[in-house]
């Protein structure tokens, strides 16, 4: 076993932290131009797709007593547990796919198999059709998510009609041996054996470099007060989450909101914080909620993949924490506001310092690691009240099964007692950016959506052309 095939300990706090009312999954679904490929020949092409792509055939294997942190395994694919197909009744408007994707996002995987379900849906209108990717936030983030979705994606057209395949399939690959129990019982073993020579090491080494020793404790303190500072007002945003989700998206003309982005001298992720720092003022000010008592503050993950890079199975971000300014009234000043905001947050080093808390994470004994993640999340975090994740998508037009891909959008969890969740995607020109939240706390939240959508139009013109596409539908989830 090396150390590439045991679990993170970002990718192994995911496990515990999934509770009958928060399942931790994230998706992808490409909106495709029809018509759709007959099921069976969409499942064969898939199935070609993926028989090179390793981290599909992955699972996780919990270690002997829960002593140690999870490992990633070989495993066979069953294409029936995988690969689903769907159709949705006439007429197949978009609220009608977003019902389907968050009906789909709730349903609990099996933990003995690799922790991804595609689905093909079909019966859109104007002869549109979907694919929904769901993977659990221990195999993927926003980052390697999408490196997974480009695996089923070409830059051209198939130049004939798609036919079903006789390459090799995922299903029948053959898996390397799982370890057995004593091979697992004798790493248990060796970690806690040689955890002493470490310290030592470690020891030795800050001795050694004490300047280095320093600035790498000062990194490691402010990380620490990042994550675990609890300092958020109450707030309807923040709480017990419910067992009901809703999920809707907006989107907008890419170059017009980087035209703006760059003579405001900031970044398009800037300008996608202000956005949701607008959408949010409108939204909580239509709620009555008294602006100068509501704090919001978003975690924004910080990438440290390459993109297109999809070897790599886990969470690869460190973060960023922001405080959005929903007491500024002005658009450009929020705007302003943010960019502020987010510079002195890479001048201070908050990502580097995240990412030090990830990698102390890594040397935590896994039954101590998993305690304090479990008491963690029943205390409530109170860090954060929003989570605004951000993927650049393909630059240019995609193909799926020689469909072309009209859109792509994203899904992220609510988790820790974040009521509501943002993404933001880029593809082929427009941006998506999709937000999910809790059904019972927030049963308004297509106005949010709405109000996000305003927000960029308020700040990039009515040339970004940005709407609300989708009125947030929600269902029951039944967790078994």
């Amino acid at each position: 076993m090396t150390r590439a095939d045991r679990l993170s300990g970002l990718d192994a706090i995911f496990l515990p932290m999934e509770t009958a009312t928060q399942s931790l999954h994230i998706g992808s679904v490409l909106v495709l131009e029809g018509p759709p490929p007959p099921p069976e020949v969409f499942r064969d092409h898939v199935a070609a797709q993926l028989a090179t792509v390793a981290v599909a055939r992955r699972r996780v294997l919990r270690m002997p007593l829960e002593l140690g942190r999870p490992l990633w395994v070989e495993s066979s694919v069953d294409l029936e547990a995988h690969l689903h197909h769907a159709v949705l009744e006439a007429p197949g408007h978009d609220d009608q796919l977003s019902e389907a994707v968050v009906r789909i996002m709730a349903s609990p995987m099996d933990p003995g198999r690799p922790l991804w379900e595609l689905w093909h849906v079909d019966g859109l209108s104007a002869g549109r059709w979907a694919v929904v990717l769901k993977a659990h936030h221990t195999m993927v983030d926003g980052r390697t998510g999408a490196d997974l979705v480009q695996t089923l994606l070409t830059e051209r057209p198939a130049d004939r009609p798609l036919q079903p395949v006789r390459a090799e399939r995922a299903d029948r690959a053959t898996p390397r041996p799982v370890p057995t129990r004593t091979a697992l019982l004798t790493d248990l073993a060796s970690w806690f054996l040689t955890l002493p020579l470490r310290c030592v090491r470690l020891v030795l080494g800050a001795a050694g470099a004490p300047g280095e020793t320093r600035r790498r404790v000062s990194e490691l303190r402010l990380g620490l007060a990042q994550v675990l500072r609890p300092d958020l007002p109450p707030s309807v945003l923040s709480g017990p989450l419910a067992s009901e989700r809703l999920w809707g998206w907006t989107d907008a003309d890419l170059a017009a909101v980087a035209r703006t982005a760059e003579a405001s001298r900031c970044t398009v992720n800037d300008l996608y914080l202000a956005a949701l720092a607008g959408g949010y003022r409108r939204f909580l000010t239509e709620r009555g909620e008294a602006m100068d008592t509501v704090g919001l503050r978003a975690i924004v993950p910080v990438s440290n993949a390459q993109p297109g890079h999809p070897g790599r199975v886990g969470n690869l971000a460190s973060a960023m924490f922001v405080e959005l300014p929903v007491d500024i009234p002005e658009p450009d000043a929020r705007l302003h506001a943010v960019a502020a905001r987010t510079a002195e947050q890479k001048a201070l080093g908050v990502p580097a310092a995240t990412a030090a808390v990830l990698r102390l994470a890594d040397h935590i004994p896994a039954p101590i690691f998993a305690w304090g993640a479990r008491r963690y999340g029943r205390a409530g975090q109170g860090r954060v009240n929003v989570v605004a994740s951000n993927v650049r998508g393909p630059e240019r037009t995609q193909y799926l099964a020689g469909r072309r891909v009209l859109s792509m959008i994203p899904y992220v969890p609510t988790a820790q007692e974040i009521r509501s969740c943002s993404a933001m995607v880029s593809y082929a020109g427009r941006l998506t950016i999709a937000i999910t939240a809790d059904a019972e706390a927030l049963p308004d939240a297509d106005r949010l959506v709405a109000a996000v959508a305003s927000e960029l139009e308020a700040l990039a013109g009515p040339s970004a052309g940005a709407q609300a596409r989708q009125e947030p539908t929600g269902c029951r989830r039944t967790l078994a």
